[in-house]
């Protein structure tokens, strides 16, 4: 054996050479991958691919160099601004922002270059895009930094968030008007409760006023004035809320006929004509001889009418002067009301018509209300097919509402008579005996006596079952059934009371505080004849028990045959 062959044996022996070997082979893999992955890069098709890719994104891609001028530009991005390829290689970015983003983007990459403190690269934040047509657009803008060899280049991606910022601004102004109904919700909550206590201290001192045993007659008098006064304005209050309730969800229904402007006018101004003369206004009416005649529910538009009336007064200092006028233009009913009051602010005007919205009430803060009226005539105006209209000069200047609704041609048929509080046959009071059923015992005792007084037969007893049991002993001629009982509730009271012969045709009159449009269909369901509601007039209640039906005396609770 050689000398070289034993060395090259104790090489392989000792591995040394196989592991040299095996180095070089890998060294020589990696180097033809390497060259593979070059000619892979410089081959047409990853070109075209890598293009592709760049110009199918839905962000525009833009590059520039430190000068900031432009070395690509996707079609995305001619989407955004409008320029082609052509139109922005080799120009300066900013000429794609308008001021201040334009002069100001020089600076920023200048600075960038000499501190290194980035205040654009590689912070994503909002900015304002130009377009070709000179339009501008807000956009996202991220901004990173590339080299190649020693060349520095910049790369922008760009979105156009202006959907995502017309969702914010829709956000925010929603946000702000929940806030101000919230506001306004709870101003309106405080005044309730102003104005709900406003008529129990009145009320309060006539009672006290009754108490005392040396009084005279007119101080009686007096006193049973402003009992019934307050008590009016109580039940005013709580059918304008639940008016505003009904008419908003839409469960009130409308009782349409032809209806003359004369008849409208007539009982709004019996309505709003105490204020009026309270105050010392002076009222200005002018009318059409001619009938004009609309397809309507009478006691809603006058209620209509009445409140802008009301308002009027409210709003008009002492002595002042209103002006009711109405004629047809144009195939319209047109109605106005114009007063000399203290007007109303510009900044309040389109939101008059709104639910809590109310005007400064300083001047009618001693008159009441809830300041919830506008919102129910504007309601009724538009379940008339009709539109409302508010001016006013300015503050001090006085106001004027102006209502349009479709009138009608001709009338073909004749108002039927609508039977009043004085038509109530009570000459048979003595032969008439009257079942009274009211858990609350107070009500229960004084709707007794008062029918008592007035020459029935009345007896009362407080729950269900008591009902039911008095009745046949009893033999009522007419049951006024509240609703709400212990034991058995008015309904089920009235449905067995119906099971039986006796009872079959006796009137069945619901008095109660519940009023929807629901509790009347299960009351009518369950047999009564009539609903009324709590506070009931007791001339109403006189008229329904001498004729069998509800007199049509409430312009708010519309109470009548079901």
């Amino acid at each position: 054996m050689s000398f070289a062959e034993k060395i090259l044996r104790r090489i392989f022996r000792n591995g040394e050479l196989k592991e040299a070997l095996e180095g070089r082979l890998r060294a020589e893999e990696n180097l033809r991958r390497s060259e593979a992955r070059l000619r892979e890069m410089d081959h047409p098709g990853s070109e075209e691919m890598l293009r592709s890719v760049v110009n199918n994104v839905i962000d525009g891609i833009i590059t520039i160099d430190t000068e900031g001028r432009i070395k690509s530009f996707n079609l995305a991005a001619e989407k955004l601004f409008g320029y082609s390829r052509e139109e922005t290689v080799g120009r300066n970015v900013k000429y794609l922002m308008p001021e201040p983003y334009h002069s100001e983007h020089d600076g920023y990459i200048e600075n960038y270059l000499c501190t290194g403190q980035a205040k654009i690269i590689g912070i994503g934040r909002e900015v304002v895009g130009q377009r070709k047509d000179g339009s501008t657009f807000p956009m996202e803008l991220a901004v990173s930094e590339f080299h190649i060899g020693r060349q520095r280049f910049f790369t922008g991606i760009v979105r156009d968030i202006t959907e995502r910022k017309q969702l914010e601004h829709e956000l925010r102004r929603r946000l702000d008007e929940l806030r101000a109904t919230d506001r306004q919700k709870n101003e309106f909550l405080a005044m309730l409760g102003h104005e709900l206590r406003n008529p129990l201290a009145p009320m309060r001192n006539a009672l006290q006023i009754l108490k005392m045993s040396d009084i005279d007659r007119n101080m009686t008098d007096k006193a049973h004035e402003i009992m019934e006064r307050q008590l009016q304005h109580l039940v005013r209050l709580v059918d304008d809320l639940l008016d505003v309730s009904r008419i908003i969800s839409g469960k009130i229904e409308l009782r349409k006929q032809p209806v003359d402007i004369h008849c409208i006018v007539e009982r709004a101004v019996e309505t709003a004509g105490p204020i009026i003369e309270t105050r010392g206004h002076a009222l200005h009416v002018d009318l059409p001889q001619e009938p004009v005649w609309v397809e309507g529910d009478l006691v809603r538009l006058a209620q209509v009418l009445a409140n802008l009336l009301t308002n009027a007064a409210k709003y008009t200092e002492q002595a002042g002067q209103i002006w009711l006028s109405a004629g047809r233009e144009d195939g319209l009913l047109v109605l106005r009301v114009r007063d000399s009051g203290i007007g109303i602010n510009p900044d309040l005007l389109p939101r008059i018509f709104d639910v809590f919205v109310q005007a400064d009430p300083s001047l009618a803060r001693s008159q009441g209300g809830l300041g919830i009226g506008l919102t129910l005539v504007k309601r009724i105006v538009e379940m008339h097919q009709g539109t409302i209209e508010a001016f006013s000069p300015a503050e001090g200047g006085g106001s004027e509402f102006v209502v349009r609704l479709p009138a009608i041609e001709r009338k073909e048929d004749v108002l039927a008579a609508e039977p009043t509080v004085s038509q109530a046959r009570v000459t048979d009071a003595l032969r008439r005996r009257v079942l009274v059923v009211d858990d609350n015992v107070d009500a229960a005792e004084s709707v007794t006596a008062i029918l008592r007084w007035s020459g029935y037969d009345a007896r009362c007893v407080y729950d269900g079952p008591s009902a039911l049991q008095a009745a046949l002993e009893y033999k009522p001629d007419v049951v006024v059934l509240d609703i709400g009982l212990p034991g058995l509730d008015g309904y089920e009271v009235a449905r067995r009371l119906r099971a039986q012969p006796l009872f079959a045709n006796t009137p069945i009159v619901a008095v109660t505080g519940y009023g929807q449009e629901n509790d009347r269909k299960r009351s009518r369901e369950a047999g009564f004849d009539a609903h009324l509601t709590k506070p009931v007039d007791p001339l109403v209640l006189r008229t329904f028990i001498s004729t069998g039906r509800a007199a049509n005396a409430d312009s708010k609770e519309i109470p009548g045959k079901l």
